[in-house]
């Protein structure tokens, strides 16, 4: 059986993204985006401040969130 592959897992994964992105308006979908690159870069002020370690910042910019989105929908738009 194929869907007992990863390949096949993978497939039905992707198959079940695809159609709920399908049913996801586009403001939507910005607005998770730009939800997503928020938690990425708070996650990673968070870490700094944890580890304190001088050479990583402990905060983030809207250009940063805004740039982060960015490359997560080219990810996302890549096929």
């Amino acid at each position: 059986m194929a869907s007992q592959t990863p390949d096949g897992q993978m497939a039905a994964i992707n198959q079940e993204v695809h159609a709920a992105m399908a049913k996801t308006n586009p403001y939507q979908m910005r607005f998770d985006l730009l939800h997503l690159a928020k938690d990425i870069l708070e996650t990673n002020a968070h870490m700094a401040r944890d580890d304190k370690a001088k050479d990583r910042k402990t905060y983030y910019t809207t250009e940063e969130v805004i740039s982060t989105a960015k490359e997560l929908n080219a990810f996302i738009s890549n096929r």
